[in-house]
C-alpha cells in the first residue's frame, strides 16, 4: 500500500485525506487513456491546460484528480467542485516532481516481491533496439505481465510514467534509460531502483554535453553501480567485454561478461543469419549486421537467464522479431531494397550499420557498385563534429562504396574525409534526383542520419 502523506511535493491539504493507493489502481496523465478507477494527474502543457479536458472523466466517476497549484488551476477546480462534490481534487507543488516521487514509491512497493525484475538498459547505442527485442521476447513467455518503455520515452518524465504502468500482475519491467547530460542516469536509477540491467556500449554520443567518451562511460555506466547497490551485488548485470570502457567494471556475484573473443565468461559467435551466446543460439531473417545479431542474442540470453524453463520458446520468439519503422529496418521501395535508419546516428552506430549493410550485400552476392549510401548529419558531437564526420567519410569510402550522398550541415566534412560523393543541404533538395535516378538504377540502399534530417522523407511511403 502506497501512502501519499509527507511526499514533499504534495501540499499540506493532502494530510487531511485518507488517501492510500495499491498496485491494482492506475495513474494516467492522458485523458484518452482513462479507465474507471484510475486517478488523473494533470501535467501543465505549453498550449493546453489538461484541467479543461477532464469533465468527461469526472462524469465517468473519476475520484482523484491531482493538479499543479496555481491561481488559474484553483479557479478551474473551484468550478468543478460544485458540479462534482464527491471527487477529490488534490493540489501538488509540481506535477512532474510529484509523478517522479510517486513512481518511486510505486515501484518500491512492487519490488518488495523478490520474484519481480526491473531490468534497465543504458548505453550509447542500441538501447531502444535492446528494449524492443527484449520486450518482444518477454511478452512471448509472459503475456500480459510485461511493462516496457514506449517508443523512446526514456527521460525524467517518460521513465516515471512507465513505472506507473506497473501493476500487481506485472512480473518483468524493461526500462530504457536515456541521458544527454551528466547525472541523468543516476537520477533515473534513484527513481526506478533497477535490480538487473545492461549497459550496451560506450560511444561518441552527446559529446556536446559530455566532452569525452570517458565522461559518457561515467554517465551510462552508472547503471552497473545502481544495480550493484540495490541488490548487494547479487543482481544480474551483463557486461560487454568487447567495449574498452565497460570491461573495466569489476565482477560482482550477479554479473556475467560476454565477448566475441576468448576473454569473457560467455563466448559470442556469429552466423550468416544469427548468433550464439553461451548455450543460447538464435536465428532471424529480418535483421542485418553483427551489431543487431549481437543485440538479439544478448536479449535472448537475458531472458533465458531469468526463465531457463522457457528457453525454446525464447529462441522461437527471437526468430520472429522485426525492427520498428525507421530503425534499422529493411523495406522495399519499388524494386529496391532499402536499409532505413532515420532515427539516430553517431560515429559508432554509423560504422556498425555500414559494416552490417556491406555484409548483407556480400551475403546476397551483390556488388557494392549496385548500392547507394546516403548519410545524414550526426548531431550533438560538440567541438569534434567536423572531425567525426570526416572520419565516417573516410570509413565509408574505405569500405568500398562509390555511390555516396551526404546530406546536412556537415555534408562537406563527410566529403573531405571520403574525397568523393555528392553533398546536399537537406533531404528535400535531393529527393527528386534520388527518386528519378538512384532509386531506379541501384538495387540496394543505405539511409542513415540523425532524426532532424527526416531522411525517411526521401520516399513517398504511406
Amino acid at each position: 500500500m502506497i501512502s501519499f502523506h509527507h511526499l514533499k511535493h504534495c501540499n499540506e491539504m493532502i494530510d487531511n485525506l485518507n488517501l492510500d493507493w495499491d498496485l491494482k489502481k492506475r495513474f494516467v496523465v492522458d485523458t484518452r487513456e482513462y479507465q474507471n478507477g484510475d486517478a488523473f494527474i494533470a501535467i501543465p502543457g505549453q498550449r493546453v491546460n489538461p484541467l479543461n479536458l477532464i469533465k468527461d472523466l469526472l462524469v465517468k466517476g473519476c475520484e482523484y484528480v491531482f493538479y499543479q497549484k496555481s491561481e488559474e488551476n484553483d479557479s478551474i477546480i473551484k468550478n468543478y467542485q460544485g458540479e462534482f462534490p464527491t471527487a477529490n481534487f488534490i493540489a501538488v507543488k509540481n506535477s512532474i516532481a510529484f509523478i517522479q516521487e510517486l513512481a518511486h514509491l510505486h515501484i518500491k512497493e512492487w519490488l518488495k516481491d523478490k520474484s519481480h525484475t526491473l531490468f534497465a538498459i543504458s548505453g550509447s547505442n542500441g538501447k531502444t533496439t535492446h528494449k524492443e527485442m527484449l520486450t518482444h521476447i518477454m511478452e512471448a513467455i509472459l503475456p500480459g505481465r510485461v511493462v516496457s518503455t514506449q517508443k523512446n520515452n526514456n527521460n525524467h518524465l517518460g521513465v516515471p510514467l512507465t513505472l506507473l504502468n506497473v501493476s500487481e500482475e506485472t512480473q518483468f519491467v524493461v526500462l530504457e534509460l536515456g541521458s544527454n547530460h551528466p547525472g541523468e542516469i543516476k537520477f533515473l536509477c534513484d527513481i526506478a531502483l533497477p535490480n538487473a540491467g545492461i549497459t550496451t556500449n560506450i560511444g561518441a554520443t552527446h559529446l556536446e554535453f559530455f566532452g569525452t567518451e570517458r565522461e559518457v562511460f561515467l554517465e551510462e555506466g552508472y547503471l552497473y553501480y545502481a544495480v550493484k547497490e540495490n541488490t548487494d551485488g547479487k543482481g544480474f548485470f551483463l557486461i560487454n567485454q568487447n567495449d574498452k570502457f565497460l570491461k573495466e567494471l569489476a565482477d560482482t556475484e550477479g554479473s556475467k561478461r560476454f565477448s566475441s573473443n576468448d576473454d569473457g565468461q560467455v563466448k559470442m559467435t556469429f552466423f550468416p543469419d544469427g548468433a550464439k551466446l553461451g548455450e543460447v543460439e538464435v536465428h532471424n531473417a529480418y535483421i542485418t549486421g553483427q551489431h543487431n545479431k549481437s543485440n538479439l542474442v544478448t536479449c535472448a540470453y537475458i531472458a533465458v537467464n531469468f526463465f531457463p524453463q522457457f528457453k525454446e520458446k525464447i529462441i522461437q520468439a527471437a526468430a520472429t522479431f522485426r525492427p520498428t519503422p525507421n530503425r534499422s529496418q529493411w523495406i522495399k521501395v519499388e524494386e529496391a531494397k532499402v536499409f532505413l535508419d532515420a532515427y539516430n546516428a553517431n560515429p559508432s552506430s554509423m560504422k556498425a550499420a555500414l559494416q552490417g549493410f556491406k555484409e548483407q550485400l556480400l551475403q546476397d552476392g551483390m556488388s557494392l557498385d549496385q548500392s547507394c549510401v546516403v548519410l545524414g548529419d550526426m548531431n550533438e558531437l560538440g567541438v569534434s563534429s567536423a572531425a567525426y564526420h570526416q572520419e565516417i567519410g573516410t570509413f565509408v569510402k574505405e569500405l568500398g562504396f562509390n555511390n555516396i550522398i551526404f546530406i546536412g550541415r556537415f555534408a562537406q566534412d563527410y566529403i573531405k574525409g571520403a574525397k568523393a560523393g555528392h553533398a546536399y543541404e537537406n533531404a528535400a533538395q535531393f529527393k527528386a534526383e534520388y527518386q528519378k535516378s538512384y532509386l531506379r538504377e541501384l538495387s540496394y540502399h543505405f539511409i542513415k542520419g540523425s532524426r532532424s534530417l527526416q531522411l525517411e522523407s526521401l520516399f513517398d511511403i504511406t
